[in-house]
């Protein structure tokens, strides 16, 4: 099984990278070989400041994806994780390009006949600064980091499990 793990963000929003920095510590563990995921699958990890149906030249060819962003909700817990799939994402047609959701861009490459990713994971992470501009996470954000990695890990390996 072929992962893709992407993380989502601009870390020139604070805590809006804390999807690019999911990724890059887990490039670091990769390279440390502190981390491998399981060994039935090639996972590559992704940082990627583009959104919408910019994404869809980054997330074709892969069997799964697993997605690091943060969420905006009302009254958010900085650092909170909601484990999401492309269906419980919102797929509302938006005024262009830069809105077109997760669903839609997956619709939109299989029309085109491209290989689009058939598993859809979302790392939803709640934050309170999400456009403040500060070129570091926040400290509530730097102390849940190890969790969001941790459960970035655990949804990579669960999909070693789709691959059996």
């Amino acid at each position: 099984m072929k992962i893709l793990v992407l993380g989502l963000g601009n870390d020139f929003y604070g805590d809006d990278g804390v999807g690019l920095e999911v990724v890059r510590s887990l490039k670091k563990e990769w390279a440390a070989a502190l981390y491998r995921p399981p060994s039935a699958c090639q996972v590559e990890f992704v940082e990627s400041l583009l959104s919408g149906i910019g994404l869809l030249d980054v997330i074709v060819g892969y069997d799964a994806l697993v997605i690091v962003d943060t969420i905006f909700k009302p009254d958010p817990v900085t650092g909170r994780i909601r484990l999401l799939e492309a269906k419980d994402v919102r797929d509302i047609p938006g005024p262009s390009p830069h809105y077109v959701s997760i669903p839609q861009t997956l619709t939109i490459g299989r029309q085109l006949g491209l290989k689009m990713p058939g598993v859809v994971k979302i790392i939803a992470v709640e934050a309170k600064h999400l456009y403040h501009l500060n070129e570091d996470l926040s400290e509530d954000m730097k102390r849940r980091l190890p969790d969001i990695i941790a459960a970035t890990k655990d949804v990579v390996s669960n999909l070693d499990a789709l691959s059996d």
